[in-house]
């Protein structure tokens, strides 16, 4: 997992070949405006618009996504985020392997908070567990394909 403030983004660049172009469309763009939805870049990235309905802590259990990498940012609002080391969960609760999605049942062993000016990537040892809070976010997901 990588937790850092947007303006840094340009450090991770080279973390995957597919970063440096994910980063420079966001930065080109007003999110803000833009409706809920999927936008496609290329065959192997996507940005999903996403105008969730936060929720609370104790329903928040771990993700984990085994084609993609997630960059997620709120473009309006906070949430906070969960978090546990993949390795540490082995309880299914459901997955779609042509979703790419595995839920866990186990609990996060930590928590950060994510505000408009933060990024986080979540890598496939990630478990994750965001939108979490009280209210109303925008935020976008960009998917990554390994």
């Amino acid at each position: 997992m990588v937790l850092d403030k947007i303006s840094e983004a340009s450090k991770y660049y080279s973390l995957h070949p597919k970063f440096k172009m994910a980063f420079e469309y966001i930065f080109s763009h007003d999110f803000k405006t833009i409706p809920a939805g999927k936008i496609v870049i290329d065959e192997d990235v996507f940005i999903n618009v996403d105008e969730p309905t936060l929720r609370d802590k104790e329903v928040a259990t771990p993700e984990a996504h085994d084609k993609y990498i997630d960059i997620q940012i709120p473009i309006v609002g906070e949430e906070t985020c969960g978090y546990i080391p993949r390795s540490e969960c082995h309880t299914v609760d459901r997955q779609d392997a042509e979703k790419d999605y595995v839920i866990y049942k186990e609990m996060p062993t930590g928590y950060f908070r994510l505000t408009p000016e933060d990024f986080v990537i979540f890598f496939p040892s990630d478990g994750h567990a965001p939108i979490i809070g009280s209210g109303y976010e925008k935020k976008i997901v960009v998917k990554i394909k390994l």
